[in-house]
């Protein structure tokens, strides 16, 4: 599917989501308060039944403010380094001359962006890749393979980008065109031709 057709059904998902989950809040408690006028509940019943309701309705808050907070996942590119960010969750500066080695992992009919960093200060953000986590995380193995034997060395820091849904692609673009120092694999260049490709970019 081209990746213009990704972002537009994205985001039409996005409203259909939030429309839905409304529009039902709504019908619900609607159809609750007319059947208990008319006399359908009475006593612990009408109790119960307003508990259910409004812990119904708290769980579908809860999804469209997920929802909310997802969508203002991004990435903004500065002049010398990547900054990660989202609603609620803490800012993640990665200078891009520490971007060592940028690699793609499918899954399903999405992507992952795995980062390979030099140096970087601690912080929770970012995982310490080194051989047992990538036994223990079956997906990156050929990741970390190819990266340690690029590089001969057995320890990275890594920054994964599981959000932004087709906006992966141009941040996947624009790691390319910023860090110059970074090895890009194989599967990444795969998916940032298409970019390029389908919006004519050099």
């Amino acid at each position: 599917m081209k990746i213009k057709k990704k972002l537009a059904k994205e985001r039409a998902k996005f409203k259909r989501s939030i429309f839905f989950s409304i529009t039902i809040m709504i019908v619900m408690l609607y159809l609750v308060k007319v059947l208990d006028d008319q006399g359908y509940f009475i006593g612990l019943e009408r109790t119960l039944i307003y508990a259910n309701l409004y812990i119904i309705e708290f769980l579908f808050i809860v999804y469209m403010f997920r929802m909310y907070v997802d969508s203002t996942f991004d990435i903004i590119f500065k002049q010398d380094r990547v900054k990660v960010q989202k609603l609620f969750s803490r800012v993640v500066n990665i200078p891009l001359d520490n971007i060592l080695f940028v690699d793609v992992v499918e899954k399903y009919d999405d992507f992952q962006i795995i980062i390979l960093i030099d140096k970087m200060k601690r912080s929770k953000s970012l995982i310490l890749f080194d051989k047992q986590y990538a036994l223990n995380h079956n997906d990156y193995l050929k990741c970390y393979k190819e990266a340690s034997h690029f590089y001969d060395r057995e320890k990275f820091y890594c920054y994964i980008i599981k959000n932004g849904g087709a906006k992966k692609y141009f941040y996947l673009y624009k790691l390319y065109k910023t860090c110059y120092r970074a090895h890009f694999t194989d599967r990444a260049i795969k998916y940032i031709k298409l970019v390029i490709d389908e919006y004519n970019l050099s």
